[in-house]
């Protein structure tokens, strides 16, 4: 897509102060809630039709994920292969209008599925960090919060997990994830379902993970809700879709600490051969990640620009197995204030994306007591055909909006606490 047809694409929604257009919301389009779990975000769903309850669904959180197109939920009867979770495992059974998919041979299964013995069709789910869930394919209905009430959506295709591998969510005694929305391209995305009712578009604005208290209400917007509110300062930047992966890649070019961009050529961010490389905006990856080469820079320049303006920090070195970072710094000295730099990911179509220092760094406290500042991108292996990722920590008060049909991504920078 061309440079100008970039622009023509972002004035049709932008107006030319920056501000994104207030569209049409409507009380009846759904704003499911999202709160906060440690480094990740879940949507508040209910799934199924229980005629003798109130509510008539069963209530429960998934992972907002943007780098999926699968929506899942732990099913009955997995109790041996499912992670540990507070509510209980989906009693699909019981629900009236769950329809799992039928079969007597592969063809007779949906896209991306197969014929099990048991003569119901098998999703499989593979994830870049090696989790993977077997689940039964089927059609349920979902509701969802609205203005006025509830909406139910009809026949949404989902995975009944039976087999869920390598996941730690469980070791969490308070666990509320069950499962994942996915958001993405792909045909079992909500967004794909969904389509004729919200138009491809849906947005958030997510507080800070590391943030004081209790945060404050944030949402899921979808169709004509995607901006609550006035904002100044919006940018867009291309949004597409990479060799029938379901995820949202950007076309990302440069970056830079503080003020100064990085020796970094736009080509160490470009697809590598092998299928690695490019970069992607995840809401279900807690972190940025940066392959090798560009990281190795930004590693440097953030290491120069702490040394040049702190007397009182120090590097703390093989810290990562305590606290999981990979590099993190301690002030062993007065004064107390410490400088950090802002890091800006500079995208296609001029589109430059400041991470406040904030969300550029985290404090953490160590299990002995220390109190550090770590930095929150790290490093994702060449080796492993690991894409760049804009992830979540990085995602925070920025309104973002996915505008699917025009292969656009709008951010701008807000207080989210405010602006939901």
């Amino acid at each position: 897509m061309s440079r100008a047809r970039v622009t023509s694409l972002a004035r049709s929604y932008v107006p030319k102060n920056g501000s994104v257009q207030l569209l049409n919301p409507n009380k009846n389009t759904i704003i499911p809630s999202i709160i906060r779990q440690e480094w990740l975000f879940l949507v508040q769903v209910g799934i199924g039709t229980f005629e003798d309850e109130s509510p008539p669904s069963k209530t429960y959180y998934l992972e907002l994920d943007t780098g999926s197109d699968v929506i899942w939920t732990q099913c009955e009867g997995c109790e041996n292969k499912c992670f540990h979770q507070v509510d209980p495992y989906y009693p699909a059974s019981r629900s009236s209008t769950y329809q799992p998919f039928s079969c007597s041979r592969d063809s007779d299964c949906p896209f991306h599925t197969k014929c099990m013995d048991n003569k119901l069709c098998r999703l499989e789910i593979p994830y870049q960090d090696g989790s993977r869930v077997l689940a039964i394919a089927a059609k349920e209905d979902f509701t969802f919060a609205t203005e006025g009430g509830s909406q139910r959506i009809e026949g949404l295709k989902f995975g009944c997990g039976f087999d869920m591998q390598n996941y730690d969510h469980g070791d969490n005694p308070d666990n509320k994830i069950s499962g994942v929305m996915g958001m993405s391209y792909g045909s079992y995305s909500i967004m794909k379902q969904t389509r004729s009712m919200f138009n491809g578009n849906f947005s958030y604005c997510i507080q800070p993970i590391l943030g004081e208290g209790e945060s404050s209400p944030m949402y899921l917007r979808f169709g004509n809700d995607v901006l609550p509110q006035r904002i100044e300062g919006f940018q867009a930047t291309i949004m597409f879709r990479y060799k029938r992966r379901p995820a949202y890649y950007l076309n990302l070019q440069g970056i830079s600490v503080d003020t100064f961009r990085l020796n970094i050529l736009p080509s160490a961010f470009a697809f590598k051969p092998d299928g690695g490389g490019g970069c992607l905006i995840d809401s279900g990856a807690a972190f940025s990640y940066i392959v090798t080469r560009p990281y190795q820079v930004l590693l440097a320049a953030v290491k120069g620009y702490i040394k040049a303006n702190n007397k009182n920090m120090r590097l703390v070195k093989n810290n990562n197995e305590d606290i999981g970072f990979d590099v993190c710094y301690e002030r062993y000295k007065n004064p107390v204030k410490i400088t950090l730099p802002k890091i800006t990911f500079h995208f296609a179509n001029n589109a430059d994306y400041v991470i406040d220092v904030k969300e550029s760094f985290a404090h953490v406290t160590t299990s002995t007591g220390k109190k550090m500042v770590c930095l929150g991108i790290f490093e994702g292996s060449s080796k492993k055909k690991y894409p760049n990722i804009l992830g979540a920590y990085q995602q925070a008060n920025k309104r973002i909006i996915y505008d699917r049909n025009n292969g656009l991504l709008h951010f701008a920078s807000t207080d989210c606490s405010r602006d939901n």
